[in-house]
């Protein structure tokens, strides 16, 4: 935008020959015969032209705050880059053209020096970046403290000073890409929280009976168990959560099993929850750590599905094998005038598998009848003194099918062992005439007096809270397909 009129031309080349002093415009005159002699005319600015050309001159000088920074490559094992910080630069247009302005009112300059702001970029600390994503990686999770979400990250491990010799040699503002192995979470946040106990991985439901006490107990055991959350790898052990059966800790008495006797305790019954959760657990497809079978078969569930509890042990454990949070959900509720307990998984569904068990039967020990004399009866009258059970050996085998009814796999989960227990049948001694009235008769009521009366071992441990409902002597139900709440076990 800047030039020179011919008329400006001729008037600076007149003026510096002409300025009206003798000897200065003869010495003009006298090395224009030797030497060429030059004079700068004044310059015409287009001053919309000057402002156009300045502001792009500030554009092409000035350049955006580049912040150091990093970023991983989602899905890449070694994509760990970092962007070496550059400080802004803003070149101030107006102040250019005013500059540019004034300069050329005197001639043609050398040069113009710029204003301009610099803009501090955010610096990169590769010290601070490996403290923040250095390390392994974390799972997404439920946090059973905050009730919120563990956030996931990925693991990366690289080398911190040969990062720094990279970042070093490399232009400002500029990316690159640093050797690291970069390790990824199965599950992240995002998957979680759209996934987190959607689905309803399988149910179980037994039916309760027995005495009052006992209802009450595995009412107690359902309300210690439920909303119990499992993390992926987590396991759960029932025991802690229940025990112990004391009075103290809640639990009433009803029948239970000491010494192979069944007998008053507290706590009776309390194996109901456990039992239904194993069921549970086994339809969900989860991984069994410890389980114990009943010494005597459980008329509420079928062979093969029992898992008993003891204060001390037995214990019942079971393991979230899944990528997603499991819920435990268990249900006390009563239909038409009955008693159950319902036990849900809630979970993630990755698939569409479903699980069967299958129980095949091994073997079978009857129950014998005894007869017993005793003179806590009279004479000819008979009172049961013990029920029995029949003894089974039964093998159980999770089989995993896909959606459209393909078996996946068959897997042998356990071998259950039922003792048998004979029916005992206390019969009232015929009146013996040789025996004087007069001396008195052996007191029941202490302890080995008589043999046809149990005595308690007050150093013996429960071995077995739970007791049937019915008469035992039914063969227990082999099921091969998960109970709902519409169904209850067959005795």
């Amino acid at each position: 935008g800047v030039s020179v009129r011919a008329e400006d031309a001729v008037a600076a080349a007149w003026d510096s020959s002409h300025s009206g002093n003798f000897f200065r415009d003869g010495w003009h005159l006298v090395r224009s015969w030797v030497e060429k002699t030059s004079a700068a005319p004044r310059l015409t600015v287009d001053e919309a032209a000057l402002t156009a050309e300045a502001d792009t001159l500030a554009a092409a000088l000035s350049y955006e705050t580049v912040d150091g920074s990093y970023r991983l490559e989602d899905g890449k094992t070694d994509g760990f880059y970092v962007t070496k910080p550059l400080d802004g630069r803003t070149v101030d247009g107006a102040a250019l053209t005013a500059d540019l302005a004034a300069a050329l009112g005197e001639g043609i300059p050398e040069s113009v020096a710029c204003r301009y702001e610099m803009s501090p970029a955010a610096p990169l600390d590769l010290d601070a970046v490996n403290e923040t994503i250095g390390g392994d990686k974390v799972e997404a999770g439920y946090n059973k403290v905050s009730g919120g979400l563990i956030t996931s990250r990925p693991g990366v491990a690289f080398d911190v000073e040969s990062a720094k010799a990279l970042v070093d040699a490399a232009e400002p503002g500029s990316e690159l890409e640093i050797p690291a192995a970069i390790t990824y979470p199965t599950v992240t946040t995002e998957q979680l929280e759209a996934g987190l106990f959607r689905d309803e991985l399988s149910s179980y439901t037994t039916r309760v009976g027995g005495a009052p006490g006992r209802h009450k107990n595995v009412k107690l055991t359902a309300e210690r168990i439920t909303g119990y959350i499992l993390n992926a790898g987590d396991t759960m052990k029932y025991g802690p959560l229940v025990t112990p059966f004391t009075a103290e800790n809640g639990y009433s008495p009803a029948p239970g099993y000491l010494n192979g006797k069944t007998v008053d305790m507290i706590g009776g019954g309390a194996c109901q929850a456990s039992s239904t959760l194993y069921a549970a657990v086994l339809y969900a497809n989860l991984e069994i750590v410890q389980r114990v079978n009943h010494g005597y078969a459980s008329d509420y569930i079928g062979l093969g599905l029992d898992a008993t509890v003891a204060s001390g042990g037995p214990e019942f454990e079971f393991r979230n094998n899944t990528l997603y949070p499991i819920k435990v959900q268990a249900d006390f509720f009563t239909k038409d005038k009955k008693d159950y307990i319902k036990i849900t998984l809630l979970g993630t569904k990755t698939d569409d598998h479903y699980v069967k068990i299958v129980t095949e039967l091994i073997s079978t020990t009857p129950y014998e009848e005894e007869l017993v004399e005793t003179d806590t009866l009279a004479p000819g009258e008979q009172k049961v003194e013990q029920t029995p059970y029949t003894g089974y050996v039964v093998k159980t085998y999770r089989n995993v099918y896909a959606g459209d009814g393909t078996l996946l796999s068959s897997t042998y989960e356990a071998t259950s062992r039922y003792k048998s227990r004979n029916r005992i049948i206390l019969v009232g001694k015929a009146a013996d005439p040789t025996v004087d009235p007069n001396v008195p008769a052996m007191d029941p009521t202490v302890p080995g007096s008589d043999p046809g009366v149990p005595t308690t071992d007050p150093g013996a441990t429960m071995t077995d809270p739970g007791v049937p409902d019915v008469d035992p002597t039914q063969t227990p139900a082999i099921p091969e397909t998960p109970q709902t709440s519409e169904t209850a076990p067959a005795a």
